[in-house]
Order: C-alpha cells, then sequence, then structure tokens
C-alpha cells in the first residue's frame, strides 16, 4: 500500500505562471539553474497541446485537469504498453484519476521542470527521461517520470511515462475519494468553477456550514450556561461567539475540506491571493479585544476605579493597530512579494518616530503609571511638588489639577510619575495636634490640673479615636512651657475637621482658665546693668 505520494515539480505554479503569460525560452533557460550552455534559444518543436517540454506537459496536464476536460489530459499520458489494472480503465479515468492523485499527494523532493525540449542533464537518467518524482509504496520508494515519445510524425514529444501511468490504479487507492464522495462526484454535473468540481463546492460549503452549526449551538449553551439574560456579559459573549468566531471557524473548515480534496491551480491561487481568511480572523482578534476590554472596564467600574477605564480604549487600539500591520505583511508575503524591505522600511521609520514621539510617549507610559498603581484618582484632593489640588481629569498626556485658587493647572504625566505625591484625599483619619504654650508662672499643680483636664477630654470625645491618643508635658521653651497634644478625629472631610477642631480648642482655652493660669505670650526681657562707663543692656 502507498503510505505517502511525492510527485513531481510544482505542478500549480506551473499552471499559475502559463496562466499569467506563459514561458518564454530564455526564463526558462534562467530557471534550469545552468542546465544549457548555449547561448540560442533551444528550438522547441510546434504541438497542438503544448507537449514540447517537460513544463510545458506538465503545465498543460495541470490545465485541463483544472478545467475539468480529462479527453485533453489523457493526450499527455503515454498509453503504450501499459500493465495490470491500468488496461482495464479508458485514457479519461486514468488522466481523472492521476489529475486527482497530483491535487491530493504530499509531493516531496521534487525538481523543478526545465523549459527545455531535450529535457534535464546532469540527472543520472537517460536522455528521454525526467523525474517526476518519488512515491513510498510496499515499504519502498518508487521513481515516476517524464518521458520523451514519438508523436507518430518523426516530432519527439513530453508525457507521463507509460510505467507511472500503469501505478495509478495503485496510487488511486489512497489518494482516491472513498465511495459516498465517488457516488456524489457521479451523481452531480462535471463541470468546474474556480478550480473546484461541483461536488467539492457542495463537500466545502456544507463543511462550512457544519462548523457555522456547531459554534451557533455552542454559544446557545454557553449563554445558557451563564443564566442571568440581563447580564451584559452574557449578551456580549453571544454575540462573540455566534459572529466573528462562527464564520471564522467556517472559512477554517472550508479551507481545510478543500485541502483535502485537491484544489486546481484557480482554487489554489485564489487561496494564495485572497485575503478573506486573514481579514476574518483579523475581525475576530478584533472582536475578542473589544469583548475583553469591555468585561475588564466592567470589572473596573465595580472596583470603583472609573480612572484607570480611560486608559483601556488606547491600549486596545494600540493592540489592533500590531494585528492589522502583522496581517498586512502576512498577506504581502502570501501574494509573493518580498517583505524584508518593508521591514527595513519600517524598523528606520520606527526609529525616527520613537525619537520624535520620546517626550509623549514619557507622558503615555507615566499616565499607564497613574492608572495602574492608581497613586491619586479623580476628584482625590492631593499636594503634587508645589501644587494643591483637586484633580480633575487623567488624560494620555497630562493631568488636570484645579488648584486652591479656583485655577487649573495641567501638570505632565512624566512629572506626576516622578514627584511625590501627597494625597490628602487618601487618609482615614486626620490627626490633631497643637503645642499649648503656658506662662512660665505656671505652678506644678496647675501643670498638673491641666495635663488630668485635657486627657479627660480626649478619653471622652466621641469623634477621637482611642489610638494615638497622647498628651505631655514635652519641654521647657524660651518663653513658655510646652504641652504637646496629639489625637486623631475620626473623619476625612476636612471641614467637619476644622469644626470639631474648633470645639476642642475652645474646650482647651477653657481647662486651662479653669486651672488659674494662661496660655503665654512670645515675649523677650532686657536686663540693664548700671556702670561707671554707662548704662549696658543686655538681652536675656
Amino acid at each position: 500500500m502507498i503510505k505517502r505520494f511525492t510527485p513531481l515539480p510544482v505542478l500549480s505554479a506551473l499552471c499559475l505562471s502559463l496562466a499569467v503569460g506563459g514561458f518564454s525560452p530564455v526564463m526558462a533557460g534562467q530557471a534550469a539553474a545552468g542546465d544549457s550552455s548555449v547561448a540560442t534559444d533551444p528550438v522547441i518543436p510546434e504541438d497542438p497541446f503544448d507537449r514540447g517540454t517537460p513544463r510545458r506537459t506538465a503545465a498543460g496536464f495541470m490545465a485541463a485537469g483544472d478545467a475539468g476536460d480529462f479527453e485533453t489530459a489523457a493526450e499527455y499520458l503515454d498509453l503504450r504498453n501499459l500493465r495490470g489494472v491500468a488496461t482495464q480503465l479508458t485514457p479519461v479515468q486514468l488522466a481523472r484519476r492521476f489529475y486527482v492523485i497530483t491535487r491530493r499527494g504530499e509531493w516531496t523532493d521534487v525538481a523543478d521542470f526545465v523549459d527545455d525540449p531535450a529535457g534535464r542533464s546532469g540527472d543520472g537518467l537517460p536522455a528521454y527521461r525526467d523525474s517526476i518524482g518519488f512515491v513510498e509504496y510496499e515499504g519502498g520508494s518508487v521513481q515516476l517520470f517524464l518521458q520523451k515519445v514519438p508523436r507518430g510524425d518523426g516530432v519527439f514529444i513530453w508525457k507521463v511515462s507509460n510505467a507511472t501511468v500503469s501505478l495509478i490504479p495503485s496510487l488511486y487507492q489512497t489518494y482516491g475519494y472513498v465511495k459516498p464522495i465517488e457516488d456524489l462526484r457521479r451523481a452531480l454535473p462535471q463541470v468546474s468553477f474556480l478550480g473546484l468540481e461541483l461536488f467539492k463546492w457542495v463537500i466545502v460549503i456544507g463543511a462550512g456550514l457544519l462548523a457555522w452549526l456547531g459554534v451557533f449551538l455552542f454559544a446557545l449553551l454557553v449563554r445558557r450556561l451563564l443564566g442571568d439574560p440581563q447580564m451584559p456579559a452574557r449578551r456580549r459573549i453571544f454575540r462573540f461567539l455566534a459572529l466573528p468566531v462562527a464564520l471564522w471557524a467556517a472559512v477554517l473548515m472550508m479551507n481545510l475540506a478543500a485541502d483535502l480534496l485537491g484544489r486546481g491551480a484557480a482554487a489554489q491561487t485564489l487561496k494564495t491571493m485572497s485575503p478573506i481568511p486573514i481579514l476574518v480572523t483579523v475581525w475576530v482578534m478584533f472582536s475578542g479585544l473589544n469583548l475583553i476590554r469591555e468585561l475588564y472596564t466592567a470589572r473596573l467600574q465595580q472596583r470603583g476605579r472609573p480612572g484607570a477605564v480611560v486608559l483601556m480604549r488606547p491600549a486596545s487600539n494600540a493592540i489592533k493597530l500590531l494585528v492589522a500591520i502583522s496581517a498586512a505583511l502576512l498577506w504581502l508575503d502570501n501574494i509573493g512579494i518580498d517583505i524584508t524591505t518593508v521591514l527595513t522600511g519600517l524598523g528606520v521609520g520606527g526609529v525616527a518616530v520613537a525619537l520624535a514621539l520620546q517626550k509623549p510617549m514619557e507622558d503615555v507610559f507615566g499616565a499607564i503609571t497613574l492608572y495602574t498603581q492608581q497613586p491619586v484618582r479623580v476628584g482625590d484632593f492631593c499636594r503634587i511638588g508645589t501644587q494643591t489640588g483637586t484633580i480633575e481629569e487623567i488624560g494620555l498626556r497630562t493631568t488636570r489639577i484645579r488648584t486652591l485658587a479656583d485655577t487649573v493647572i495641567a501638570v505632565p504625566n512624566a512629572k506626576m510619575a516622578s514627584e511625590s505625591i501627597d494625597n490628602i484625599s487618601a487618609r482615614q483619619k486626620i490627626r490633631y495636634s497643637p503645642v499649648l504654650r503656658l506662662r512660665y508662672d505656671t505652678s506644678p499643680a496647675q501643670l498638673q490640673q491641666i495635663l488630668a483636664g485635657l486627657r479627660e477630654l480626649l478619653g471622652a470625645h466621641d469623634r477621637i479615636l482611642p489610638d494615638g491618643q497622647r498628651v505631655r508635658f514635652k519641654e521647657f521653651g524660651d518663653d513658655a512651657l510646652k504641652v504637646e497634644i496629639n489625637a486623631y478625629l475620626n473623619t476625612t472631610d476636612w471641614a467637619e475637621y476644622m469644626g470639631l477642631a474648633e470645639a476642642l480648642n475652645i474646650r482647651i482655652m477653657e481647662i486651662v482658665a479653669g486651672a488659674g493660669t494662661s496660655l503665654a505670650l512670645p515675649s523677650r526681657v532686657l536686663h540693664v546693668e548700671q556702670s561707671a562707663t554707662g548704662n549696658r543692656v543686655s538681652p536675656v
């Protein structure tokens, strides 16, 4: 049994080359990689089926097969002295089966055909034979050939050798279609369109519809498993699966079915040139990015991070741009355009663009830092460097701050990312820490009474947190006895804090007055000494 077929040269490419303008002897000589050393063009014999060289014979056979004209395709086979089952088949049957084998076989170790009536020289074969390729057959390899044969009028032409034609029935057992496909082929008209016979179109379209239906049913199952029909994510996921993913699966399955059935030259060219598979893939990737962005945006909003949502759209757009550029380069490579020059140009242009956008990109990365680490949010009251105010907007380039003077300043995000940020709105409590300056004539008993009163005041206040309370006679100042108070008010609203601090200040004044003393005023003492030379004044 045949395990793998590795036939003749690039027949598809040859047919495409003929379709876009045919071969010239000069080009054939160049493609033959130095097989001919003569300067003159070889004389190709005239033939109604253009079988004067190996390349033209192969291209003519494939073109006739693509057109479904197997009567003409049989003219490229040497039907003399056949052996075995091949003698029981008609020329049309042999041509059709060999065409199927060439389209479905896995071609390896293939030499290029030459467009020279003398065939390829230096290959170790007789001058009247050229190698098609090798086929693994019954545990070994069998070489297939084109052969120069007499036409009957003294002119020699090239055909598929009779030894190769005799192997067609055995090869077809491996590369032929299964019985249901054969029955379908026989039941339908023998016509071709774009390099595919009618029965192949039926199978390819059917495979695409089945793939689309399978993905659609899977989307229905996912929507049912997600539960709540009012859930926005449920509708988005179903729409993503039922539209772009289902279409992508259909296109993928149709391409796979066409490859398995075998493509003609026109179909192979269409596969190479068509941007539809790439466009559908790009659509799937774009839709997937939109879905991820929408789901992540909803998650950020649920977590109370609306500022980070601003970053999602430009980030997804940047990824889409990379996907689109990659898809365009892939398509250009598929149609035979050398993208090395394009990539080189993009590299040079990218360096120039990077230098020009250095500062803006610093601000963009600063915005990414602000959105991801979130040292500040919109609405926060903060101190940034020498500026104090409320964050109004975090953009891609700048952050807008409304100052206490009701003006708006725009700070570059690069500076925001490098400056020390004091986020006042992020505090969970507000510190109350006045320092009392008592007069120096305050007695120890009065000082003890004041300290006790202050501690009782802090401990009994319902808005002062128990942790961090401290009242201490701190030190002897230059002109007063200093008592330090430390406490934390359970509020984050500055206006409320000011009201609470005002009430505490009044109670402290009452405690100090109740102890029979008062707060000290800043003062200086002048000491005057009498001497023989006059008065001398020195500050104390």
